[in-house]
């Protein structure tokens, strides 16, 4: 028996077609939406708010879905869940399989959504999601399935995310995910039963597998095509709803003195070994979080210290004679650390910004921020986009500025034509010092004399 996830730190995302331009429409799809998200914010259900409950209709893009199915992840911290009813294809080449759009046809697999892009979206948020249930309630025709292998086998184990629960319908034709008379589809039907009405002799709250177990039993017994379910590490036991049988249960009665036969032995015995299976996963469970953590722990240690030890060498080692400043970008975000020797970063260089090397110090690059207010050092330059050196007077040292009023900036050549203008509430980087002026380059890269030089506002 699992935890019931927390409804105020869980996200669901329920995504349903059932008018289609080129395929069968499937109304009961519509009708599994409502039912489906009705359960989940049922408070004697899950409890799950009604603005963490996304329903997704008749979406218009493949899009659509993975934006809010990737927000939805971000905002999740306990558990994600992701629904999808409508028609499954399979790529007649690769096997892959694809949940149709409204306008999707099965001659173009590209008008519908890639399963493994879904994917994709849930697992680029594994981080902040500790548990994520995928839930799959698809129709495959049997063109789609000519030559392959069984949906109820193969598209189960292709759908699977890491450590998810994943639960699949295996339904093959339209009758069968959609039985006439019938509100819901088959699978969709029995989920919703399960969830509102509970599991007779079942524990609360209800996980996964409980769950699993009694669908399949129940399609089972109407001979209809029966789930399928894959688990990774131990998805099986998250657990999305209390179990409504067990709270509203007449009061236990006296036993009766006759000795129990032997069917009830069986099933106490089998109930007995599924409890302490599931006791058994729980804490290996526990052991392999407990072991993840530490890990990382450690890891992040490391780091601390040896990023304590390059910032002290660099503060402490003299400026390297000769280095020549020059412009560059990194690659990826990156730390900017205060000249006092502090962990703390006053600021974070980011791709796409051009920064100024000012000088080198032993393991670490002093750097200019972009809008001349910080410095610090880097000490990670790997990768690092290198720009144009700037030759520079001996013992001048590059700054930025901001003049007080208009000034013209002239050309460097000798007939000293303006070139342009530099204007209040800008900074510009003074790159050196002739006899007369300051050499100046603006942030879009144009140079110029900057010869009245009165009240500059030094950066």
């Amino acid at each position: 028996m699992g935890l019931l996830s927390d409804p105020d730190r869980s996200e669901a995302v329920l995504i349903g077609v059932h008018d289609y331009t080129a395929l069968e429409n499937l109304p009961a799809v519509a009708q599994n939406l409502e039912g489906l998200h009705a359960a989940l914010t049922d408070p004697e259900v899950w409890g799950l708010p009604d603005t963490a409950c996304t329903v997704i209709s008749q979406p218009r893009s493949v899009g659509d879905v993975l934006d809010t199915v990737r927000d939805k992840a971000r905002r999740a911290e306990d558990t994600l869940l992701v629904y999808y009813a409508g028609h499954g294809l399979t790529d007649p080449h690769t096997d892959e399989l694809y949940l149709a759009l409204p306008d999707s046809d099965r001659e173009r697999e590209y008008t519908s959504l890639r399963y493994e892009y879904l994917r994709r979206a849930i697992l680029d948020q594994q981080a902040t999601v500790q548990s994520t249930v995928v839930i799959l309630d698809c129709c495959y025709s049997g063109r789609a399935l000519l030559g392959r292998m069984s949906a109820s086998t193969h598209i189960a184990d292709q759908a699977v995310v890491e450590g998810t629960c994943l639960l699949t319908a295996s339904s093959e034709t339209r009758p069968a995910l959609s039985p006439p008379g019938e509100r819901y589809t088959a699978f969709t039907g029995e989920l919703i039963t399960a969830l509102t009405e509970g599991v007779p002799d079942r524990p609360d709250p209800l996980d996964m597998d409980t769950l699993y177990r009694h669908v399949h039993r129940r399609l089972a017994g109407k001979s209809r095509p029966l789930p399928q379910q894959r688990n990774r590490n131990l998805g099986g036991l998250i657990a999305i709803a209390h179990n409504r049988a067990v709270a509203h249960t007449d009061p236990p009665q006296m036993p009766a003195p006759d000795a129990p036969d032997a069917s009830d032995l069986l099933f106490r015995q089998s109930d007995a070994e599924e409890r302490l299976a599931r006791t058994e996963r729980r804490a290996e469970q526990l052991r392999l979080e407990s072991e993840r953590l530490h890990q990382q722990a450690q890891r992040r240690a490391r780091e601390t210290v040896e990023t304590a030890q390059r910032l002290a060498s660099a503060v402490m080692a003299t400026a390297e004679p000769g280095f020549e400043p020059f412009w560059f970008a990194v690659p990826v975000p990156r730390p900017l650390y205060g000249e006092d020797g502090s962990l703390d970063p006053v600021a974070e260089l980011v791709p796409g910004v051009w920064y100024l090397a000012v000088e080198r110090r032993g393991v670490g690059m002093v750097v200019a921020y972009e809008d001349g207010t910080k410095r610090g050092f880097i000490l990670d330059t790997t990768g690092i986009q290198r720009g144009n050196e700037i030759p520079a007077t001996p013992g001048f040292a590059p700054f930025w500025f901001a003049v007080p009023v208009r000034r013209p900036l002239m050309s460097e050549t000798e007939e000293y034509e303006e070139a342009g203008e530099l204007l209040p509430g800008t900074w510009y980087l003074a790159i050196d010092k002739p006899e007369q002026g300051l050499i100046v380059q603006s942030q879009d890269g144009h140079r110029g004399i900057l010869f009245d030089t009165s009240g500059i506002q030094p950066g």
